[in-house]
């Protein structure tokens, strides 16, 4: 579930991430964020990437791509970030 402000928000992403920790759920393999209106899949943004790399950089992201819904890891996505 996500809320839509004009001032921003939490995104889909860090809501389910904080309600798996609250159920006690640490191992989380995969994660997607699927807009309303027939979006598809949507893409995790810069705040996402760096949440997901910091407490689960083994996760992997279904992201949309020209080609269709393609998986990445994490790690590709912020392929620069530890070095």
């Amino acid at each position: 579930m996500n809320l839509f402000h004009l001032t921003g928000g939490p995104c889909a992403e860090l809501v389910a991430l904080g309600a798996a920790r609250a159920e006690v759920r640490r191992e989380i393999t995969t994660i997607v964020a699927v807009g309303n209106h027939e979006c598809g899949v949507v893409g995790p943004c810069g705040r996402d990437r760096q949440v997901l790399f910091d407490y689960y950089p083994g996760i992997m992201v279904l992201l949309p791509t020209a080609e269709g819904v393609r998986v990445a890891a994490i790690k590709t996505l912020m392929l620069f970030a530890a070095a």
